[in-house]
C-alpha cells in the first residue's frame, strides 16, 4: 500500500507513523508512507504519485482537509480518504467527498488504525480491478476505477478516463457491459451509456451529471429501477463509514 499522511501536528504525525510501521511489521504488509504538513504539498504530489489512501487532518492551514479531499476525489477517486479530526461536526461534508473512514482523534489508538488498514487491504482487490479485452491485434488492459464512463459508437466503444483522456477501441459495447458486471459501481443508465457511479456528481430528475460536466439522460422506461441502483450504491457507501 502507498499511504500519504497529511497532518500539521508533528507529534500526531509521528504517532501515526509508529502505528503504521507497527502494522507493516506485524502483518507483513509492504507499505510506503509519505508525510505532508500542508494540503497544498500533498496535492502537488498527486501529479507524480498514486496513493492507495490518505490519512487527512480536517483542520489544516490554507487549504483545509475537506477542500483537499474534494481535489483528491477530482484527480484520483481511487485514492481512499481517511479523515482525522477532533470534531465530528464535519462528518456529512466528509461523506460528500466519498471518504473511506472518519477517525475521531479521541479514538486515535493503534487498534483503530489497525482496523482501518485491515479494511483497506480487504478493499484492495476491488480497487485494482482491470478491464481486459482484445481490439484487433491489441490486448487492452484498463484500470476500472479510472474509467468515468463508456459510450457505444457503432462497432467501436469509447472510454472516457478520469483524467479526461479518451480511448476508442473496436470492441462491442455489449461485451464491455458483461465484463464490467464484476464491479458493483457501473450503471447502465441508457442505451450505449455506462457510467462509473463514483464519477457521478449529481442526480437530476432525468439526468446524471458527471465530474467533467457531461450530462447523460436516464432511460425513461426503467428510470425508477436505475435510480434505485444508484441510491442503493450510495447508501452502501454511507454504511461503510
Amino acid at each position: 500500500m502507498n499511504i500519504a499522511v497529511v497532518e500539521d501536528n508533528r507529534q500526531e504525525a509521528q504517532q501515526l507513523r509508529r502505528f503504521l510501521e507497527q502494522y507493516e511489521k506485524e502483518r507483513s504488509c509492504e507499505m510506503t508512507v509519505s508525510f505532508f504538513a500542508k494540503g497544498e504539498e500533498f496535492l502537488a504530489s498527486l501529479l507524480k504519485m498514486d496513493y492507495t489512501a490518505v490519512f487527512l487532518d480536517i483542520f489544516l492551514g490554507k487549504i483545509d482537509g475537506i477542500e483537499t479531499a474534494r481535489q483528491v476525489w477530482t484527480h484520483d477517486p481511487q485514492c481512499q480518504i481517511v479523515f482525522l479530526t477532533s470534531s465530528r461536526e464535519h462528518i456529512w461534508q466528509a461523506f460528500q467527498v466519498h471518504c473511506f473512514d472518519y477517525i475521531d482523534k479521541k479514538d486515535f489508538t493503534c487498534q483503530r488504525i489497525f482496523q482501518v488498514l485491515s479494511d483497506l487491504q480487504k478493499k484492495l482487490p476491488a480497487l485494482q480491478q482491470y478491464l481486459e479485452f482484445t481490439s484487433g491485434n491489441q490486448s487492452i488492459r484498463l484500470p476500472m476505477r479510472k474509467i468515468q464512463y463508456v459510450l457505444s459508437d457503432n462497432n467501436y466503444t469509447i472510454f472516457i478516463l478520469e483524467d479526461g483522456t479518451q480511448r476508442r477501441y473496436r470492441v462491442a459495447f455489449g461485451s464491455i457491459l458483461e465484463l464490467t458486471r464484476q464491479a458493483d459501481y457501473f450503471l447502465h443508465c441508457n442505451r450505449g451509456v455506462l457510467l462509473n457511479m463514483n464519477a457521478i456528481v449529481k442526480e437530476e430528475a432525468d439526468v446524471y451529471v458527471m465530474k467533467n460536466g457531461q450530462r447523460f439522460p436516464i432511460r425513461r422506461l426503467e428510470r425508477a429501477s436505475i435510480k434505485n441502483i444508484y441510491h442503493q450504491y450510495q447508501f452502501a457507501k454511507l454504511e461503510e463509514m
